[in-house]
């Protein structure tokens, strides 16, 4: 291949720039940064679908699980309710097993957070990068940071597809089932994990071979976009990374907190 047609990634296409990204991910990630302007869109379009499909994949398993875990909270409250609150519980438990709340609402929130997390992503690299001397446009890195999110699409597909075909959740996603076993959410609210297991946890759920793979085109990616140095790109990726993965971990701590006032009670 010459290096004009790698240079002009509308010319190839961009499913021949997703093989790309595969095969020869340094070369491929300089023609996007070069003339990437009109090949995004694929890989883009691919993650946002693909993020929301193992909330439908395991929407009827949710469901099923929702349905349980108020049957649960309704045998605790049965004896001493009036007909008027066992309706309302039964009313509760139609809502919470709808496909708006099993379905809908939480891939549409995952598309959406797949959108945000690149801005946020781009916009922290980019600064980063600037700072450490790189050269760049936010609009390069925001298409460099679409490209380099195959690994995580992969992955939505991977888990999906093991999800429909076993019929049974992925409760211990990465390594997390290091330090915990699978809860249902029956056992989750009955029995919630502590503050350092919730955190661990969710730290280990991200650690797998696409976080690998991720991480080795993100410090490609960097480097080729801002015209840095691989020391650089690697300080700058590694840090970024952290930084934000740091972030993500607010809710976690929240959710801990509020479960922990929940369950020790006033």
């Amino acid at each position: 291949m010459s290096k004009a047609d790698a240079a002009s990634p509308h010319r190839r296409g961009a499913v021949r720039l997703l093989l790309g990204m595969i095969v020869r991910p340094r070369t491929t990630l300089e023609a996007i940064s070069q003339e990437g302007r009109r090949a995004w869109w694929l890989p883009a379009l691919l993650a946002v679908v693909l993020v929301a499909l193992p909330v439908v994949a395991q929407a009827p398993i949710t469901a099923q699980q929702s349905r349980e875990a108020m049957s649960t909270v309704q045998e605790q409250f049965a004896e001493g309710a009036s007909p008027e609150e066992l309706e309302q519980m039964e009313r509760s438990m139609s809502v919470v097993a709808s496909p708006l709340i099993t379905v809908v609402f939480p891939a549409v929130a995952a598309a959406a957070g797949r959108v945000v997390s690149w801005l946020v992503w781009a916009g922290a690299l980019y600064l980063a990068g600037m700072v450490l001397g790189g050269r760049s446009t936010f609009g390069q890195m925001f298409r460099m940071v679409v490209w380099i999110w195959i690994p995580h699409a992969l992955r939505d597909l991977l888990q999906a597809i093991y999800i429909w075909l076993s019929g049974q959740p992925i409760l211990n996603p990465g390594l997390s089932g290091l330090v915990r076993t699978g809860q249902s959410v029956t056992e989750m609210i009955t029995a919630p994990p502590g503050l350092g297991q919730r955190i661990l946890s969710s730290v280990l759920s991200r650690v797998d071979l696409f976080l690998v793979w991720h991480l080795v085109l993100l410090v490609i990616g960097v480097g080729v976009t801002m015209r840095l140095a691989r020391r650089k790109a690697v300080l700058v990726a590694l840090g970024v990374w952290i930084l934000l993965t740091g972030l993500s971990l607010i809710p976690v701590l929240v959710g801990a907190a509020f479960t922990q006032a929940t369950v020790m009670g006033p």
